[in-house]
């Protein structure tokens, strides 16, 4: 028999411990894959690598890339760890330590290597179906299939290098004094989780103070940089795992010294998950973090699509907005509004003809009050000794302090801080009388605003008049909050696209963790099972402590994950709108009836497995 075939067979005899992995891998492996598709795909040779779309594929890749590294790094800790049993055979039987790191290097590398063909193979079955999916989202106009070379070269090349890597490093932490550990792993008992409340005081108190100064002083956070947000990061994972270990030891503690300890199976509920207590938190931990990401960045992807329209409408006040430049020929300005008129005959529509003066060197705008209320569609009476300061950027309040000798025998009536016009055109705006306004020297700017009924249904005809009628400096400014609306919806699009995609393989990931975990330790929990049957226990009472054990596994990690979610919406409910909230609530049901549906599946797979 070859050393190849014990490690071929090796895999097969435990082929339930390392499904989970070899699935896991694979599906990081597909993700990547389908997202290096789409990066050399022909249609994108013209992309701007410092595009928006550009630098989101490559982060996004690059994420996968490097997820899947630690994903892979963490299955093969886990297996040296779980796979005690085999190994010590293999020891016993006078194996070397080479001779074992070979067996373990050799099988992940036969794994990773099936793993990564049977990922790409899948891909190219599902790429034609892919590609049709990211040409409705990016709203491309030829996405068709090829024969993605460059993506299947690069991802065999990055994943194999990874699994040898990975493989490499992993197998030195096999060592002499580990053997003996090995040898002894039926007598293994996990040491128990020791109390550490001044720990998690103190990085509950780094937490909060750091979080505070994120929110007030923005001056120390920006002299900190990087260092602030590394020590930020930590303290929070520092905080979040004190937090469930030591809330599952005091919580274990307080139910065995209540009353419901002694009835029904709850005691041996409680003695399972004292005697796994330390590994059950890891894992709780882990699926937290994981669920964490997962339901922070839908909300945000998902919320990001409420606002898009609101904020369009917030930098491009109107649907079409034309200015005419004080040195621009009246013929031109004149057969440029017939143009448009003409374009938006078929559409219901109102139009507005208002004017302004400028300043040009200091680029403060000055209306007359007569057109200001047919823009508010208000009658405003303003005093011929007041005047208005309008923001002309959008976030940025008017400026109201400035050394104007038109404005200086004048009293500020009241500042508004909605820009008047198109956000940057002006810095202010100064709202005047009427008198005022025609005794000033200043260029005369022609405005022709037109405002049109359910704006964002008319993408197509938007971008047919911005390309007829483009801004000539100089002459015309013309600008739509139509095709604004329509580029930031693209933005937001591919965001979502691969933000859903990287949803997937954390939800996948904290899933399959979990079924990993169930299946390393099945063989001890069914030889403890079968002990206490004999006890006169029941398959049903059994399979009750085994259900809730799976519930708390499962459900805790996603009732802690809901919990920072909307504890963060809370804390920062002035900066974010009602739809967010509204999507963020939506989404956390949504994965609710995921979660359950998996438990379900889960549970039942894993006790017919467990108490045949």
């Amino acid at each position: 028999m070859s050393f190849n075939h014990i490690v071929l067979q090796n895999i097969l005899r435990d082929k339930w411990t390392y499904v989970s992995y070899f699935l896991s891998s694979m599906f990081s492996i597909l993700i990547f894959f389908l997202f290096t598709v789409i990066v050399f795909h022909p249609s994108l040779k013209s992309l701007d690598p410092d595009s928006t779309l550009g630098i989101t594929l490559l982060l996004a890749s690059m994420l996968v890339y490097l997820f899947s590294f630690i994903y892979i790094t963490y299955s093969i800790m886990a297996f040296l760890k779980k796979k005690t049993r085999t190994l010590g055979i293999f020891m016993i039987t006078g194996a070397s330590m080479k001779q074992i790191r070979t067996l373990v290097f050799r099988e992940n590398i036969l794994i990773g290597i099936v793993a990564i063909i049977a990922a790409i193979i899948f891909g190219l079955v599902i790429t034609p179906l892919f590609l049709m999916a990211t040409k409705v989202v990016l709203k491309a106009e030829t996405f068709g299939m090829y024969i993605p070379v460059k993506a299947i070269v690069i991802t065999v090349g990055l994943f194999l290098l990874l699994f040898i890597v990975i493989s490499k490093i992993v197998t030195r932490f096999i060592n002499k004094e580990a053997s003996i550990q090995l040898l002894k792993s039926d007598a293994v008992i996990e040491k128990p989780i020791k109390s550490h409340l001044l720990s998690l005081l103190s990085s509950v108190l780094i937490s909060i103070t750091l979080t505070y100064l994120l929110k007030t002083d923005h001056g120390i956070v920006a002299s900190l940089g990087l260092f602030y947000y590394t020590l930020f990061f930590i303290s929070i994972l520092l905080s979040m795992y004190l937090m469930i270990s030591q809330g599952m030891r005091v919580l274990l503690e307080v139910f065995e010294k209540s009353p419901t300890y002694i009835r029904k199976t709850n005691m041996l509920l409680i003695s399972n998950l004292n005697a796994k207590m330390k590994s059950h938190a890891n894992m709780l931990f882990l699926i937290t973090i994981l669920l964490s990401g997962v339901f922070l960045c839908t909300s945000i992807l998902f919320s990001s699509y409420y606002n898009v329209a609101n904020d369009s409408e917030a930098n491009y006040p109107y649907s079409f907005q034309y200015i005419a430049d004080p040195k621009a020929d009246d013929s031109m300005v004149k057969a440029d509004i017939a143009f448009l008129e003409k374009q938006l005959a078929s559409v219901d529509s109102k139009k507005y003809a208002v004017a302004f003066k400028s300043d040009k060197a200091s680029r403060i705008g000055y209306m007359s009050a007569s057109d200001y209320n047919l823009l508010q569609k208000q009658e405003i009476n303003l005093d011929k000794n007041d005047f208005i300061a309008v923001a002309g950027n959008r976030g940025i309040p008017p400026i109201t302090n400035i050394a104007d000798e038109n404005l200086n025998h004048l009293n500020l009536a009241y500042t508004n801080e909605q820009n008047l016009l198109t956000t940057g055109f002006q810095y202010t705006y100064f709202i005047v009388s009427d008198t005022i306004y025609s005794s000033m020297d200043y260029p005369v700017y022609k405005t022709y605003l037109f405002e049109l009924e359910h704006w964002t249904h008319h993408i197509d005809l938007a971008h047919k008049i911005t390309k007829s009628l483009p801004t000539i400096i100089d002459k015309r400014y013309v600008a739509s909050k139509i095709t604004l609306y329509d580029s930031e919806m693209f933005v937001k699009s591919v965001m979502f696209f691969i933000g859903f995609m990287l949803s997937l393989i954390f939800l996948s990931a904290a899933m399959s963790i979990l079924y990993y975990y169930l299946q390393t330790t099945l063989i001890q929990e069914k030889e403890k099972y079968i002990g206490i049957r004999k006890l006169g226990l029941s398959k049903k009472e059994l399979s009750t402590v085994v259900s809730k054990e799976l519930a708390i596994l499962i459900f805790v990690p996603f009732s802690i994950a809901t919990v920072m979610l909307f504890t963060t919406l809370f804390t920062m409910r002035t900066m974010l709108s009602i739809a967010f909230l509204q999507v963020s609530m939506v989404s956390s049901l949504c994965f609710f009836a995921l979660f359950l549906v998996s438990y379900l599946f889960i549970r039942n797979s894993y006790i017919k497995r467990l108490l045949v």
